[in-house]
């Protein structure tokens, strides 16, 4: 018996494209704040959580933003494989991720730091880093993952790895 198999190939498609100047006319993302204000725009006064990836190039250039999942007005769901895939295409060299706390604070739930774990390792298997994961509210308030919970993310990271030698 013989089966059909597709031929295909992948490509990233460009849907427009923003003008982004970081401080002191640097092109490069190197601060939290600078992150958090080139993401700022793209939330708008969003009633529901959205996230966002941005690929990054070596400078740490943003090369490009894409929505990655839209979700209700306290949850977002996204799978890493969605989150790397157009930074996979774009050859990057790493990526922020960005969602927003339509209703909320920016503070990182339990949710939002297994996600980032998760993000980091497959980052690092990759070859892609995940450079930040940043909340950002709907009071433009802004709060690094990565920064402010470094302990509750290496413990999940921890024990995400001792599930897996067993």
């Amino acid at each position: 018996m013989k089966k059909r198999v597709m031929c295909v190939h992948t490509e990233l498609v460009r849907e427009g494209s923003v003008l982004y100047e970081g401080k002191d006319g640097n092109t490069g993302i190197t601060t939290t704040e600078e992150a958090a204000g080139f993401a700022a725009s793209f939330f708008g006064k969003q009633d529901k959580e959205l996230l966002y990836v941005c690929a990054v190039n070596g400078e740490l250039e943003p090369v490009l933003m894409e929505l990655v999942a839209k979700g209700s007005k306290n949850v977002c769901y996204a799978e890493p494989a969605d989150i790397f895939k157009s930074a996979i295409l774009a050859n990057a060299y790493g990526i922020f991720c960005f969602h927003n706390h339509p209703g909320g604070r920016a503070k990182a739930s339990k949710e939002d730091i297994d996600l980032t774990a998760r993000l980091e390792a497959c980052g690092v298997m990759l070859g892609i880093p995940l450079l930040d994961h940043i909340i950002i509210s709907s009071q433009g308030e802004a709060y690094s993952i990565k920064e402010q919970d470094e302990e509750k993310l290496n413990e999940t990271m921890n024990r995400m790895f001792d599930k897996k030698k067993q």
